[in-house]
Formats: structure tokens, C-alpha cells, sequence
């Protein structure tokens, strides 16, 4: 992806879960790639927005290089799954 990404500045886009098919702890993987994969100049990744540790694992990896200034989008997904964890809680 790096290579790709400095030679012909190129987006990328990838299926996230085709590192971890047929594995256990899919979610743990790809909680790790995606971060690696942002990295190496992945833009964009076709992934299952229904697993939170992966939407953490990516909103925490677009937060740290300074994508994510002062850590809007991360604290605004923070604060809306606290409301709706409270409101289910009711």
C-alpha cells in the first residue's frame, strides 16, 4: 500500500475483512489492520460499521497522526454511544 501510495499517489480502498476470513477473533484483526492500513496510505476500506472495536480502532487511528483535529469526530461518536447506552439503560 505504501509503495502504491508514494509512487502513483493513488486512493486505496480495500475489503477489511479479507485479512482476517476464516480466523478467530476477526474483530481483533482488523482492529489492527486498519490502523496499519491507514498507515501505508489506505483512504478508504469497505468494513462492517456494526463492530465497535473496529470503528474505535479507526476513528483512534485518524484521531493520533492529526486527522481528526482536536478529536471532534471521536468525542462527538463518544458522546452519541453514551446517550444511547443511557436511553437503553431507561
Amino acid at each position: 500500500m505504501r509503495r502504491i501510495r508514494e509512487e502513483f499517489g493513488v486512493n486505496m480502498t480495500c475489503g477489511a475483512s479479507n485479512v482476517s476470513f476464516g480466523m478467530p477473533a476477526r474483530h481483533a484483526l482488523g482492529s489492527a489492520f486498519l490502523p496499519m492500513a491507514m498507515t501505508a496510505g489506505l483512504t478508504s476500506a469497505i468494513m462492517d460499521t456494526r463492530t465497535p472495536e473496529i470503528v474505535e480502532a479507526v476513528k483512534a487511528a485518524d484521531l493520533l497522526p492529526g486527522h481528526d483535529e482536536w478529536g471532534g469526530s471521536r468525542i462527538a461518536a463518544h458522546r452519541a454511544r453514551r446517550a444511547k447506552e443511557a436511553a437503553a439503560a431507561q
